[in-house]
């Protein structure tokens, strides 16, 4: 896995880091690794159906009764 040495890191967002690091109970090492993983790697992409599934995602559809219109139509005349 590729290291990277951040050098002339201010001494506040040293401290900053170490004190948030602390409350959360963690590494200073694994919640900087966290900040720039969440600040440059994108969030993957939600499909098209997904996104659709999801606006109907605990609709109660199963006790609806839907009938389709099976008229026949006539076909338009172009001429």
């Amino acid at each position: 896995m590729p290291q990277i040495l951040v050098r002339q890191l201010a001494s506040e967002a040293h401290r900053a880091l170490k004190a948030r690091a602390r409350q959360q109970k963690r590494s200073a090492e694994s919640l900087a690794r966290e900040i720039l993983e969440s600040a440059l790697v994108p969030e993957p992409r939600t499909g098209l159906g997904s996104r659709i599934a999801a606006i109907w995602d605990g609709a109660e559809l199963s006790d609806v009764d839907l009938e389709r219109d099976q008229t026949l139509y006539e076909p338009m005349d172009l001429q």
